[in-house]
């Protein structure tokens, strides 16, 4: 698990950081990562599921996206992500073996990172963990919005949104869930692409008509 501080504390210690000594520098960050976990855990509403998906649109190049609902009709997981982050490491391992089980089964899987400056890391990323899927990039902002929490909120990575062919969320994980610890993640994960694939399944059937009253 990562946590992100707000990005107004970011931006002031970070424009700083240059002119303190390395063990300063680190003692402050880690003590933002500490405050930015008390807050995430201080009664912080969590969003409604099942939603409908909001409009979202992965940047993978220079005015160049990827847009969700371009993959309508079918299951689809979204993994957030901090390149750097050991914890989005280990989850991008879990999820190409899932990709190898489900994408022949047609469900598609994509993720976007979001550290400052992500659209220089994700090359370096992709030639180093080499993700079946495809890895784009976003502002933090735009994913919190995405994900249903307030844009001012810390964020806890990776995070992973799964939606059914009708564009509905019907599962969600933030890095600090408990079902993505390390010894049951790949467990939870495929639970949540099965029920969210059967969600979606059952909400496309059609209704049977109804019978002819006999006279």
């Amino acid at each position: 698990m990562f946590v992100t501080a707000p990005e107004d504390v970011r931006k002031f210690v970070f424009s700083g950081v240059m002119n303190v000594k390395r063990p300063i520098a680190l003692a402050i960050l880690g003590l933002i990562a500490v405050l930015g976990s008390f807050g995430a855990d201080a009664g912080d509403p969590k969003p409604q599921l099942p939603r409908k998906a909001t409009p979202f649109g992965i940047q993978t190049g220079p005015g160049q996206y990827t847009w969700l609902n371009e993959f309508e009709g079918k299951t689809v997981v979204v993994a957030f992500i901090l390149t750097t982050c050991p914890h989005c490491q280990f989850t991008t391992g879990i999820l190409n073996k899932l990709h190898a089980e489900y994408a022949p089964k047609g469900v598609v899987f994509i993720a976007s990172a979001s550290e400052p400056m992500a659209a220089l890391h994700v090359a370096d990323f992709i030639a180093r963990f080499h993700p079946a899927f495809k890895v784009g990039y976003n502002d933090e902002g735009y994913i919190s919005k995405f994900l249903g929490y307030p844009p001012d909120q810390p964020m806890f990575y990776p995070a992973i949104a799964m939606i059914d062919r009708n564009g509905i969320i019907r599962d969600e994980y933030v890095g600090e869930d408990k079902r993505l610890m390390n010894d049951i993640q790949e467990k939870s994960l495929r639970e949540s692409i099965e029920k969210t694939m059967a969600a979606g399944q059952t909400s496309r059937r059609t209704p049977a008509p109804k019978a002819t009253p006999k006279g």
